[in-house]
């Protein structure tokens, strides 16, 4: 019973912890396609001498995407900013049980960001929405990636918390 227990946990982080790897690596790939498509407006505008309509707004859509599902990954990474003027001279129990907490309160925004982007997403699926610009992009892919970006990194807090509540009388 133990055994299956452990085993379903492992299952859980192993999938969250794959997961946050596929969106890192699907991070750097938008990173590097915003850049190319860039690179492509400006040598068409300035050297061929000819408008574009699509590349600054899909340049946007790939960063905004890089950011939000990026995250997960970087918080599996623990590559996001601390600031540890004040906290860093706070006993190792004491900042570690802070870290806990403040693990809490960015679970509770994620969600609460992911349940938001998914009412946003919906209404533009529903609303057949589309971006104002000539381009006209259907908002329904846009707007899927805050709350697909918050899941991935609720789950990742997820794990995280449960590790650290795991260790938490030894840091």
């Amino acid at each position: 019973m133990e055994n299956n227990r452990l085993a379903k946990k492992n299952l859980f982080r192993i999938t969250v912890d794959g997961l946050s790897d596929i969106a890192g690596y699907f991070s750097a790939i938008a990173i590097l396609l915003a850049t190319l498509v860039i690179v492509q407006q400006v040598t068409v505008r300035y050297i061929l001498n000819r408008p574009t309509i699509w590349q600054v707004e899909f340049a946007i859509y790939l960063l905004m995407a890089a950011t939000f599902i990026g995250a997960a990954y970087g918080l599996k990474k623990d590559s996001h900013i601390n600031i540890e003027l004040i906290t860093g001279l706070l006993p190792k129990k004491i900042k570690y049980r802070l870290d806990c907490i403040t693990s809490i309160l960015s679970l509770i925004f994620c969600l609460y960001i992911t349940w938001k982007g998914a009412i946003m997403w919906y209404e533009a699926y529903e609303g057949g929405w589309n971006s104002s610009s000539l381009w006209s992009v259907p908002l329904v892919y846009p707007y899927a990636i805050l709350p697909i970006g918050m899941g991935l990194t609720s789950l990742q807090y997820i794990v995280k918390i449960y590790d650290q509540i795991k260790n938490i009388d030894n840091p």
